[in-house]
């Protein structure tokens, strides 16, 4: 189905890793444990992060869907 779990975590924050199932996509499950993630984190007082790459757009989907206000980029250079 769907997982949300903390990727990289601090006393501060916690940043999401969201993987979903191919068979589950498309039916919410990625809302409802990012959701569940994200209030764990803050009722711990901690801020709840999600990053995603610009090429996925899937997750790009869910972060809008969520009303996620974007707060930075990341650039890299090769």
């Amino acid at each position: 189905m769907s997982l949300c779990c903390s990727a990289v975590q601090t006393s501060i924050g916690a940043e999401a890793s969201l993987r979903t199932a191919k068979e589950f996509r498309g039916k919410s499950y990625a809302l409802d444990v990012t959701t569940a993630w994200a209030a764990e984190i803050q009722s711990q007082g901690r801020i709840a992060l999600f990053s995603t790459a610009w090429n996925n757009f899937s997750s790009q989907t869910v972060a809008r869907k969520l009303e996620l206000k974007q707060y930075g980029v990341e650039l890299e250079f090769w």
